[in-house]
């Protein structure tokens, strides 16, 4: 049996209705060769989404409410493509997408990129902003983003996620210093992600994500290199930053509609800072 181009991992917790719909973004991709695995956190049923598609594996564990790391990491071990990305279970992707990364992988050298993400407000579908619209990538520029942006990497290579708070920031810090300090962003590969009332930003206090962050500066979960662990640092203080100026900022904006009017008066900021 062949073995796909690529494998999505897909940590699915109390969203199959959305899980479905992440689903048919794979399905409507121009490069039908890929697998999803699915790796239930919640105890539920997701049987329907192999039956929907053959290119659909569920790993089938009993976890329950283990956290996206962990049920990521589940989705990895089985996965068997020369290259693995991340759908989660709320989101989807345009239709470009593998064939934009098949294009980049091509090169012998590439082993890591990213994709910008769309954030669209749910239930409306309204984009509220976009982010990573350049060519390439470090930690520095990520930071300078406030949001996520998922990597894509060979799977040789392809690092586990370790559970804790930011996990998917942390982990694509991981990946760029991997890649030595740079990574391609992939300009015409979409990654939707869906914003509900429900999240982090949106109902957590500025306090605890701030607390969270300066436990992650104590001590960053994975070894990199020097001017990686630097910039990851950095980034870290930039986001308690963002988050103390959200906190006092006494508007209805919504976190992200915020940061997409202040972020670049934040860049602006620490430029003339660094001079």
């Amino acid at each position: 049996m062949n073995k796909p181009v690529i494998s999505f991992v897909m940590a699915a917790c109390k969203r199959p209705q959305f899980a479905m719909v992440a689903l048919q973004s794979l399905k409507r991709q121009t490069v039908r060769d890929w697998e999803l695995i699915v790796s239930p956190d919640d105890g539920e049923d997701y049987s329907a989404l192999e039956h929907s598609d053959s290119r659909v594996t569920v790993a089938r564990s009993g976890a329950v409410q283990t956290g996206p790391a962990h049920a990521r990491n589940r989705a990895l071990a089985i996965a068997s493509g020369a290259l693995v990305g991340v759908l989660d279970d709320d989101d989807y992707l345009e239709p470009a997408y593998i064939a934009q990364a098949v294009a980049h992988f091509k090169s012998d050298t590439a082993k890591f990129a990213t994709a910008p993400t769309r954030y669209v407000l749910d239930p409306s579908g309204a984009v509220v902003r976009q982010i990573g619209q350049f060519a390439t990538m470090d930690i520095e520029r990520f930071g300078h983003q406030f949001g996520t942006m998922h990597a894509i990497g060979r799977r040789e290579i392809y690092p586990q996620w370790k559970p804790g708070f930011a996990e998917d920031v942390m982990h694509t810090c991981k990946c760029i210093d991997l890649a030595g300090g740079e990574i391609a962003v992939l300009a015409d590969a979409n990654y939707m992600l869906r914003l509900h009332p429900g999240s982090l930003c949106a109902v957590a206090h500025c306090e605890d994500v701030s607390r969270s962050y300066n436990n992650l500066l104590a001590k960053l979960p994975y070894e990199m290199s020097r001017a990686g662990a630097m910039q990851t640092r950095t980034l870290l203080m930039q986001r308690i930053e963002m988050n103390k100026a959200f906190s006092g900022h006494g508007s209805g904006l919504h976190y992200h509609q915020f940061v997409k009017t202040r972020g670049p008066m934040f860049r602006s900021h620490r430029a003339r800072v660094t001079e």
